[in-house]
């Protein structure tokens, strides 16, 4: 069975996520939201490949980008369990979060 662990800042940033859409569409849209990002979390966990190199965003960090509505999950591949980074809305300046996050 593959599997994945969040590390602390991907919970938070689910946690984030999941209140933002609980304050502004309710409890159905904010669990959707939860479970689509867990189906995606399982997806890149049984193929770790799947996702995108983005040297524009990452630089030389063996980090791949897999998007999801209007966020990118961030991940490290080669990682037993699959390890989930973090989670970014597209929007946002990704290379200076992962900067200060120091992925």
């Amino acid at each position: 069975m593959s599997r994945y662990v969040l590390m602390p800042a991907a919970k938070e940033d689910l946690a984030d996520i999941r209140d933002y859409y609980l304050q502004e569409a309710g409890w159905r849209v904010a669990r959707q939201m939860v479970v689509e990002f867990v189906e995606a979390f399982r997806f890149l966990a049984r193929t770790p490949s799947a996702g995108h190199v983005r040297q524009d965003l990452a630089q030389d960090r063996p980090i791949l980008f897999w998007p999801m509505r209007d966020y990118l999950i961030l991940y490290k591949p080669a990682t037993h369990p699959l390890e989930i980074l973090s989670i970014f809305r597209g929007s946002r300046d990704v290379p200076a979060l992962i900067g200060r996050r120091r992925l």
